[in-house]
């Protein structure tokens, strides 16, 4: 059965649109990160791994849309872009976004100041200086090369869903369904649950219809992270105590310590779905055989295997949980390029 396992895997690795991120050679994949920010502080971890992975010129994040109504969320991603030194990502958002009113980390950063009492993190954009989700997803897809943009998604599907449905415009003739056929090499998301114990998952449940529509009408390949191999592999508080020593004032860590009390770990299902995209160990994760992933009217996903299918889901065992954490624990402390100079 295993050798069954790793000939599956091998093979996976030889398809284009899963075996990860282009190597650094081959030039920076764009890439869209679709978020709840606030919601599970594994947002702000996932963000700071797509700012590293800019750094080493793996990635160009295009944009950032977010999904959760929050009066504060747009302000929180605003001040990591200034904090990381890109301070000129769009940030999309829209009222229409899901409310669901869970316990939000943003609003305290957001509060911080300084000695002097102004702001303790510098913002580059106005209060509600935002995009619409659609209407940013159809400009950056159409700006780029055919089969080119990576999006991640580690949120809600509502967002993804008004754009398949979205109709041409003076951006593109295309509707959104089309746009995305041409331009969407894969989507990376976080979302659903296989184990033994059937769970709606979160990113599901909060909005049903979107993840029915999104997955089942989506054009391009998805590569699923379920709930299970996040609670593998688990970040551990103590990193966050320990190994930012070297930044005085650190959004992120101010954000992983404002939502819970310290310390706690916690664990890593967006930062999975970034890693994904990345250039990475691919010995370090497993991918299903190809299939097909559709969503209930209760917000239960399930995977139907077919040959012709566009889905896969992420797996990893216990040693390739070590190696995904491994690269967690060497990769988030890291500082910044911009506090390298």
């Amino acid at each position: 059965m295993k050798r069954i396992s790793m000939i599956l895997f091998a093979a996976a690795l030889l398809l284009p649109w899963c075996a990860g991120a282009a190597a650094p050679e081959k030039g920076a994949v764009p890439v869209i990160f679709e978020t709840d920010m606030g919601n599970d502080i594994d947002d702000a971890l996932a963000l700071d791994l797509l700012y590293k992975g800019m750094d080493a010129g793996h990635i160009r994040l295009i944009g950032v849309s977010l999904n959760k109504r929050s009066s504060t969320s747009f302000e929180f991603i605003d001040l990591m872009n200034t904090w990381y030194g890109y301070p000129d990502i769009p940030i999309a958002y829209t009222p229409r976004a899901v409310d669901n009113k869970d316990r939000d980390y943003t609003t305290p950063v957001c509060e911080l100041k300084a000695s002097d009492g102004k702001p303790l993190f510098k913002r580059s954009r106005k209060p509600g200086s935002w995009e619409d989700p659609v209407a940013m997803y159809r400009r950056l897809l159409a700006a780029e090369p055919d089969n080119s943009v990576v999006v991640v998604s580690v949120g809600f599907s509502g967002n993804l869903a008004a754009l398949l449905a979205s109709g041409g415009d003076e951006v593109s003739p295309l509707t959104g369904r089309e746009l995305v056929a041409r331009k969407v090499k894969y989507f990376s998301v976080m979302a659903g649950s296989f184990g033994v114990k059937k769970r709606a998952e979160y990113n599901v449940i909060n909005d049903i219809p979107a993840a029915r529509k999104f997955f089942a009408e989506c054009p391009s390949p998805i590569v699923l992270t379920p709930f299970e191999i996040g609670k593998q592999v688990v970040y551990p508080g103590r990193s966050i105590a320990e190994d930012f020593g070297w930044a005085e004032h650190h959004p992120m860590v101010e954000a992983y310590k404002a939502y819970h009390e310290m310390p706690y770990d916690r664990p890593t299902w967006d930062v999975i779905a970034t890693y994904y995209v990345l250039p990475h160990e691919p010995s370090s994760l497993t991918l299903s055989i190809p299939g097909r992933i559709t969503v209930d009217e209760q917000g239960f996903i399930f995977f139907t295997p077919d040959k012709a299918g566009q889905h896969r889901y992420i797996t990893a065992s216990d040693r390739q949980a070590g190696m995904i954490l491994g690269y967690f624990l060497r990769a988030l402390p890291e500082r910044p390029l911009r506090y390298m100079r």
